[in-house]
């Protein structure tokens, strides 16, 4: 029986597209993780600029990402359609219009970082390293457009291997840089922060090359890219990819507001607490990573069945992405559960800090379940089209984070607990609600694709 009839689901095509982004977004990470590591074993206030820096520095990235979701969106579903020449303008036209916020994202932080740090409350010595830190990572924004139009592209084709081979690249190009530049080796000076900042900046620029040349010159791709029609420009059909994709970046934008917010309250608390906050949500974020693969493959997936007009495969796939999501999440709580010291002890060598992060590690845990299900089912729903209900959730989510986390910090006295428990109120209230808009869509929704033959 076809898995047209029988409207079953193979983990093959899930599996084909997931493992190479986490492989990739691990690498990632792991690029983030080796910086804190190495400066916060030299310095525990370079640990925690970096921490007050990444907040709105990745709040800036994700929300770039975002919007290019909408170009894989598009391309999924017009490639579910069979609408190769559709699937081939969308590409050309995502490579300009995706990178003009990130050049104005670039601008904010060089200039106006300084005014940013001061309204987060961050104080000196962290404030100048902060600085000085996001000043010279956010020269990576020049190109980070670019970058996500190559990913999305092939993302919503389905061919995800060159994402992982490129992140690998980077990741390997950081951690060679971070030593030299970091510790100052074959006789350059040690510039500590600044170094690991720069090496960040290498590694990405000399990645990109790979990725350009492949989604431009591979032959088994759907459709070919014609370099001449990036430069044009067609701003009209951009706006399709605009207004699918602004309101991801919307959402991403508000969730990271939400954690301004926090960070802005955890400095008033203490000098520290801000860099605890920031490092414990990284360790977490390792579970997110090892699913978030599953979540981009049900979108695509759910995005190329949406094109079909097949919408009962596309929810089978989305929920069938959350079981292995649930798996993970289980995988990674026994690990953190059974040797959080050690965990921590990757970052830090201060054994009084890890003995006050270990109790917030193991709450975490169990954070990461509503959080899966809130990731895992947005991504479905943003494959069918649908982006506007997750803006509409996080401005609910974000309301509910800045006025709890206050509550609880300043009223209620709390103090960094009440991160930790706002947090675990807003994905299991968000994941409730979006769990409940897709199980109706399983019943009550037609689900109509965006582009047609």
């Amino acid at each position: 029986m076809s898995e047209n009839s029988n409207l079953g689901v193979n983990p093959k095509k899930i599996f084909a597209i997931a493992i190479p982004i986490i492989i990739q977004q691990l690498s990632h990470q792991m690029q983030v993780w080796v910086d804190r590591a190495m400066l916060g074993h030299i310095n525990p206030e370079f640990f925690s600029a970096v921490g007050n820096s990444l907040v709105p520095y990745f709040a800036v990235i994700s929300t770039i990402v975002a919007i290019s979701s909408g170009t894989t969106i598009l391309i999924a579903q017009s490639v579910g359609a069979k609408n190769f020449e559709l699937s081939r303008k969308y590409a050309e036209c995502s490579f300009v219009g995706n990178s003009i916020f990130p050049v104005i994202a670039f601008l904010f932080f060089f200039f106006c970082s300084p005014w940013m740090f001061k309204l987060m409350g961050v104080q000196s010595p962290i404030y100048e390293y902060a600085v000085s830190y996001i000043r010279i990572t956010s020269y990576s924004l020049f190109i980070i457009g670019i970058v996500s139009t190559c990913s999305s592209i092939l993302q919503g084709i389905g061919f995800t291997k060159m994402i992982m081979v490129t992140g690998i690249i980077t990741n390997v190009l950081n951690i060679f840089f971070d030593w030299v530049l970091i510790y100052g080796k074959f006789g350059l000076p040690a510039m500590n922060i600044e170094g690991a900042a720069t090496a960040t900046v290498i590694a990405n620029f000399s990645a990109l090359p790979f990725l350009i040349i492949y989604v431009i010159k591979r032959k088994k791709m759907p459709f070919k890219i014609k370099v001449r029609n990036i430069f044009k420009f067609d701003f009209n059909l951009y706006k399709n990819v605009f207004k699918i994709g602004v309101p991801s970046g919307g959402e991403y934008a508000l969730w990271s507001l939400g954690n301004l917010f926090v960070v802005s309250y955890l400095n008033r608390i203490d000098i520290m607490a801000a860099g605890i906050y920031t490092l414990l949500f990284s360790i977490q974020g390792l579970s997110v990573i090892l699913y978030a693969g599953f979540a981009q493959a049900g979108m695509t997936l759910a995005g190329q069945k949406t094109g079909e007009n097949e919408p009962k495969q596309a929810i089978n796939i989305v929920y069938k992405c959350l079981s292995f999501a649930i798996i993970v999440c289980a995988v990674v709580t026994a690990v953190y559960c059974a040797i959080p010291g050690k965990i921590l002890g990757l970052f830090t060598s201060d054994a009084l800090l890890i003995d006050f992060s270990t109790p917030f590690l193991l709450f975490l845990t169990i954070t990461m379940f509503p959080k899966a299900a809130n990731i895992v089912v947005g991504y479905g729903i943003r494959g069918t089209g649908d982006t506007r209900w997750m803006l509409y959730t996080q401005i609910f989510g974000t309301i509910l984070v800045m006025t709890l986390c206050y509550i609880l910090i300043f009223i209620a006295g709390l103090g960094l607990w009440a991160v930790f428990i706002t947090s675990l109120a807003d994905e299991a209230v968000r994941s409730i609600i979006n769990m409940l808009r897709f199980s109706k869509g399983r019943e009550f929704f037609l689900l109509k694709p965006f582009v047609k033959n």
